[in-house]
């Protein structure tokens, strides 16, 4: 097996990542990354020139971005599960992961950090509304995919719920009415059970879940 390294910033969505590899059974070394000390961002760039987070090092190759490290580490460690045995499933899988990617996290990013979109003060309060009106219909739609399911696709955990739990976190961290979403509830708390996402959690200092 490769020697791993992985890089995360607490609240950020290198949780997801940070799940896949306690649930994976990998052997790997986390590493903090302070991301608002300036400092700190100039050095992890000479490692990372994009400078954020998640990222993983693998016998001393650079990997960036959930999508693909999740599909990365579930393809290193198949004996975990983390993508289903079937074809199609393993292709809703990831159809789900870039949908959170390149939608959710974004309208996330939109209610967290308006002023990474603009530096135009007068646009951050809109965009931080819009936001919020967008992220939080998405949080919906996911609710909607878990009803009669205890998992996005196929019968166990997969990198699907790893990037779920992310932006379950953002809703309860921004105080989004999580609790009405019954079916999402269920996956966090679930989720929540398993000593390995205890552990990513921890190490994320991601905020209990109301119960």
């Amino acid at each position: 097996m490769p020697e791993l390294t992985y890089f995360y910033t607490p609240t950020t969505c290198s949780l997801a990542s940070h799940i896949a590899l306690e649930e994976s059974g990998l052997s790997f070394e986390a590493s903090r990354i302070r991301l608002h000390d300036p400092d700190a961002v100039a050095i992890w760039r000479r490692t990372n020139r994009s400078g954020g987070v998640p990222a993983l090092i693998s016998d001393g190759r650079l990997l960036t971005e959930n999508v693909a490290i999740l599909d990365y580490v579930a393809r290193l460690a198949p004996e975990a599960g983390l993508l289903p045995d079937d074809a199609f499933d393993t292709a809703r899988t990831l159809s789900l992961t870039a949908w959170f990617a390149s939608t959710v996290h974004i309208t996330g990013r939109m209610a967290r950090a308006p002023f990474r979109f603009t530096l135009d003060e007068a646009a951050h309060e809109p965009l931080k509304t819009e936001g919020r009106i967008r992220f939080e219909a998405n949080l919906r739609k996911v609710d909607a995919m878990l009803v009669g399911r205890d998992w996005l696709v196929g019968d166990c955990l997969s990198v699907a719920d790893a990037y779920a739990l992310v932006f379950y976190a953002w809703g309860v961290a921004g105080d989004y009415p999580m609790v009405e979403m019954k079916h999402y509830s269920a996956l966090a708390q679930r989720m929540a059970e398993r000593p390995g996402v205890q552990r990513a959690m921890a190490r994320e200092k991601t905020p209990p879940f109301p119960v």
